[in-house]
Formats: C-alpha cells, sequence, structure tokens
C-alpha cells in the first residue's frame, strides 16, 4: 500500500505548524512511528519545529530533501513530516513520491505565497499531486477579514513600507532587524515597484 500525501498550506500566523503538530501528536497517540524533519536553514529553533502559539517538537534539521533517505529504517516509519516545505528548492516530488512508494505518508507544512504574492515553485508541485490539501487562513493585521497572502515590512527612516519585488524572496522571519511580516487580506496586501 502507497503512502499518502498531505500538505498544510497558507500565509504566515495561519497556524500552519501549529496543524502539522496536531497531526504528529494524532498519529503517534494511536501508535505510529515517525519523523520530523525542517529546513536548516531555518535557525529559529534549532532542533525543534514551534509553533507561533508555542507547542513544539523535535525536528531533524535536513539541507535537502534528499537527506531524509539517511534517516529512514525499512519497515518502521508509518510518515514522515516535514515543516517550510517551500524552503526546498530541489525537485520535491521525485523524492516524496519514492517515500510514498515504501507505504510511507507524508505530512507537509508551508507558504504557498512567498511575499510577492508568487508561488513556491516546490508547494505548488506538491499541491497539484496532494491527496489532501489544508488551506489555513490568518487574520488580516489591517482589516481583520481572512489573511491570504504575507505581507514584508521593511523599517525605513522610522517608517514601516511594504517590500519591494526587487527584493531578496527568501529572508527568514526575525533573521535581520527591520524587517518584519503579516498576514494580509487581498485588499490590504502591497508590494512596491
Amino acid at each position: 500500500m502507497k503512502g499518502r500525501l498531505e500538505i498544510i498550506i497558507g500565509p504566515m500566523y495561519s497556524g500552519k505548524t501549529e496543524e502539522l503538530i496536531r497531526r504528529i501528536t494524532r498519529r503517534r497517540i494511536a501508535k505510529q512511528s515517525g519523523l520530523v524533519f525542517k529546513p536548516v536553514v531555518d535557525t529559529r529553533d534549532k532542533s525543534f519545529v514551534k509553533s507561533r502559539a508555542g507547542t513544539t517538537i523535535e525536528a531533524i534539521p535536513i539541507s535537502k530533501i534528499s537527506d531524509i533517505f539517511d534517516f529512514l529504517e525499512d519497515g518502521k516509519n508509518d510518515f514522515i513530516a516535514i515543516d517550510e516545505i517551500q524552503f526546498f528548492d530541489e525537485p520535491i516530488y521525485n523524492i516524496l513520491e519514492d517515500i510514498l512508494n515504501r507505504g510511507i505518508d507524508v505530512i507537509s507544512s508551508g507558504l504557498n505565497l512567498d511575499f510577492k504574492g508568487e508561488p513556491f515553485k516546490s508547494v505548488e508541485d506538491l499541491v497539484i499531486r496532494a491527496d489532501d490539501i489544508t488551506l489555513l487562513k490568518a487574520v488580516c493585521v489591517v482589516c481583520g477579514k481572512d489573511a491570504t497572502r504575507t505581507q514584508r515590512m521593511i523599517l525605513k527612516n522610522g517608517e514601516w513600507l511594504p517590500a519591494s519585488k526587487r527584493d531578496d524572496v527568501i529572508l527568514i522571519d526575525g533573521s535581520i532587524e527591520g524587517v518584519k511580516y503579516e498576514p494580509r487580506c487581498r485588499d490590504c496586501w502591497k508590494i512596491l515597484d
């Protein structure tokens, strides 16, 4: 029997990691064995996946998706879970398909859109092939509607301004002073040229 691919997506502050941890916990209660992975570039919580609500679970930091094979044990893993899937830019699906074909379920979570409103290619590839897709929404910090976008704000001359289309896509939350992220609805989300 082949494994199932579940993906949890949405903007920042929508509870993606909290949902991932909830699913891992349920599987562990059901006596399933699994491994949890996170990208090594996410240095916020070294060997843990941590939700904004404060829930944590141990995770193995990896540089690339194929590193998962170094930790799998034949017949001993019912599932694997991967947080911040958008940080892996290699062809993810082919590697995860190999894992799924071994009968191991894959649960992943991550941003579907970058701060420019563009899809992450790796996440897009998973979404179109997933067995289960959960799209979470946050609350827009400007108007209170459902937020489906992530707004990057840059502190310039004492004022918080939207980031520019010319800015790099990958910038870890909290890694640079003067940069913050906010959940926004489509109407309140802005990007500078």
